[in-house]
């Protein structure tokens, strides 16, 4: 049996927490175009998901980069870098349309 390498396993664990995270953002941005548009708009809902796409857009961006420093130059940061690309414009035109 191989020895498992630890940098390889930190890097696939913060693969796996990007992509969660790509998740509960997008549920996030959807809640709050929901609560914009939806028949009964809240005022204070709208600026408490301001904050909260504002702390998930920084945490991202932090997960974003920590993973570009393993300098992994495949597919799969391919992936990473275009949809954090389309998360970060997703979330500035959510923001802007609130």
């Amino acid at each position: 049996m191989r020895k498992i390498d630890s940098r390889h396993l930190v890097f696939h664990i913060l693969v796996a927490l990007y992509f969660i995270w790509m998740v509960v953002f997008a549920i996030l941005l959807g809640m709050a175009v929901y609560n914009t548009y939806g028949n009964r708009a809240n005022s204070s809902l709208s600026m408490l998901f301001r904050d909260w796409i504002l702390t998930n857009l920084v945490m991202g961006s932090v997960l974003f980069m920590v993973i570009r420093m393993f300098r992994n130059r495949t597919l799969l940061d391919k992936i990473i870098f275009y949809s954090f690309c389309f998360m970060g414009t997703a979330s500035i035109i959510v923001l802007l349309l609130q």
